[in-house]
Protein backbone atom coordinates (compact mmCIF):
# COMPACT_ATOMS: atom_id res chain seq x y z
CA UNK A 1 0.00 0.00 0.00
CA UNK A 2 1.66 3.45 -1.14
CA UNK A 3 0.89 6.58 1.22
CA UNK A 4 1.84 9.85 -0.69
CA UNK A 5 2.60 12.63 1.60
CA UNK A 6 0.95 16.01 0.02
CA UNK A 7 3.93 18.78 0.90
CA UNK A 8 2.79 22.73 0.26
CA UNK A 9 4.31 23.80 -3.22
CA UNK A 10 6.38 26.45 -0.96
CA UNK A 11 8.42 24.67 1.03
CA UNK A 12 9.52 22.41 -1.93
CA UNK A 13 10.30 25.89 -4.03
CA UNK A 14 12.46 27.53 -1.08
CA UNK A 15 14.31 23.55 -0.97
CA UNK A 16 14.82 23.46 -4.82
CA UNK A 17 16.51 28.01 -3.96
CA UNK A 18 13.78 29.33 -5.74
CA UNK A 19 13.17 30.96 -2.35
CA UNK A 20 13.71 34.62 -3.24
CA UNK A 21 10.20 34.73 -6.11
CA UNK A 22 9.25 37.62 -7.53
CA UNK A 23 5.72 37.41 -5.95
CA UNK A 24 7.04 37.02 -2.81
CA UNK A 25 6.63 40.40 -0.60
CA UNK A 26 9.69 40.59 1.86
CA UNK A 27 7.84 43.29 3.98
CA UNK A 28 11.43 45.60 4.39
CA UNK A 29 11.34 48.90 5.96
CA UNK A 30 14.34 51.09 5.47
CA UNK A 31 14.08 55.09 7.05
CA UNK A 32 16.30 57.64 5.67
CA UNK A 33 17.08 60.44 8.58
CA UNK A 34 17.07 64.35 7.27
CA UNK A 35 18.55 66.95 9.27
CA UNK A 36 15.68 69.85 10.65
CA UNK A 37 14.01 71.68 8.14
CA UNK A 38 15.83 69.85 4.99
CA UNK A 39 14.68 67.53 2.23
CA UNK A 40 18.05 67.04 1.10
CA UNK A 41 19.33 63.75 1.05
CA UNK A 42 22.84 63.00 2.02
CA UNK A 43 25.46 60.53 1.95
CA UNK A 44 24.02 57.69 4.64
CA UNK A 45 20.73 58.49 3.18
CA UNK A 46 21.64 57.76 -0.06
CA UNK A 47 23.65 54.40 0.41
CA UNK A 48 20.40 53.23 2.36
CA UNK A 49 18.78 54.04 -0.84
CA UNK A 50 21.03 52.27 -2.42
CA UNK A 51 20.28 49.46 -0.55
CA UNK A 52 16.88 49.73 -0.94
CA UNK A 53 17.26 49.73 -4.71
CA UNK A 54 18.73 46.30 -4.70
CA UNK A 55 15.98 44.60 -2.95
CA UNK A 56 13.13 46.14 -4.53
CA UNK A 57 15.35 44.40 -7.55
CA UNK A 58 15.06 40.95 -6.26
CA UNK A 59 11.44 41.72 -6.24
CA UNK A 60 10.13 43.14 -9.15
CA UNK A 61 6.24 42.74 -8.61
CA UNK A 62 6.43 44.31 -4.95
CA UNK A 63 5.77 48.11 -4.65
CA UNK A 64 8.24 50.21 -3.26
CA UNK A 65 5.78 52.69 -0.89
CA UNK A 66 8.23 56.15 0.76
CA UNK A 67 6.56 57.52 3.53
CA UNK A 68 7.73 61.28 4.17
CA UNK A 69 7.82 62.54 7.62
CA UNK A 70 8.57 65.87 9.71
CA UNK A 71 9.13 66.59 13.49
CA UNK A 72 6.31 68.69 15.12
CA UNK A 73 8.67 71.95 15.34
CA UNK A 74 6.84 74.22 12.44
CA UNK A 75 3.05 74.91 11.17
CA UNK A 76 0.92 71.90 9.83
CA UNK A 77 0.80 73.32 6.29
CA UNK A 78 5.10 73.46 6.29
CA UNK A 79 5.06 70.19 7.82
CA UNK A 80 3.20 68.45 5.39
CA UNK A 81 5.33 70.59 2.86
CA UNK A 82 8.37 69.07 4.14
CA UNK A 83 7.37 65.48 4.92
CA UNK A 84 6.16 65.30 0.65
CA UNK A 85 9.48 66.84 -0.05
CA UNK A 86 11.15 64.14 2.09
CA UNK A 87 9.03 61.36 0.35
CA UNK A 88 9.59 62.48 -3.23
CA UNK A 89 13.56 63.24 -2.94
CA UNK A 90 13.60 59.66 -1.83
CA UNK A 91 11.44 58.51 -4.17
CA UNK A 92 13.06 60.06 -7.26
CA UNK A 93 16.59 58.82 -5.99
CA UNK A 94 15.19 54.98 -5.97
CA UNK A 95 14.03 55.69 -9.86
CA UNK A 96 17.45 57.05 -9.93
CA UNK A 97 18.53 54.08 -8.92
CA UNK A 98 16.38 51.51 -10.99
CA UNK A 99 13.51 51.00 -9.72
CA UNK A 100 10.51 51.72 -11.87
CA UNK A 101 8.80 54.87 -11.24
CA UNK A 102 5.21 52.87 -12.00
CA UNK A 103 6.12 50.75 -8.75
CA UNK A 104 7.14 53.93 -6.63
CA UNK A 105 4.65 55.85 -4.51
CA UNK A 106 5.54 58.42 -2.09
CA UNK A 107 3.32 60.10 0.25
CA UNK A 108 4.41 62.78 2.96
CA UNK A 109 2.90 62.17 6.16
CA UNK A 110 3.15 65.86 8.02
CA UNK A 111 4.58 65.93 11.49
CA UNK A 112 4.87 62.65 13.51
CA UNK A 113 6.47 62.43 17.08
CA UNK A 114 5.95 64.40 20.37
CA UNK A 115 8.46 67.37 20.91
CA UNK A 116 11.05 66.83 22.49
CA UNK A 117 12.39 63.42 22.70
CA UNK A 118 11.27 62.33 19.64
CA UNK A 119 12.63 65.43 17.16
CA UNK A 120 15.08 63.54 15.39
CA UNK A 121 13.53 60.54 14.95
CA UNK A 122 10.79 61.94 13.17
CA UNK A 123 12.70 63.44 10.47
CA UNK A 124 12.60 60.72 8.40
CA UNK A 125 11.02 59.01 5.09
CA UNK A 126 10.33 55.29 5.24
CA UNK A 127 11.01 53.07 2.18
CA UNK A 128 8.81 49.85 2.47
CA UNK A 129 9.19 47.25 0.18
CA UNK A 130 6.17 44.94 -0.08
CA UNK A 131 2.85 45.76 1.79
Amino acid sequence: MRRSIALSALPLLALAGCANLPFMHPDRNYVIFFQPNSATLRSPGLSVIAKAAKVAADYPLSPVTVSGAADTVGSTPDNIKLSNARASAVAAQLITDGVPATRVSAEGLGAVGSPPASQQASRTATITIGH
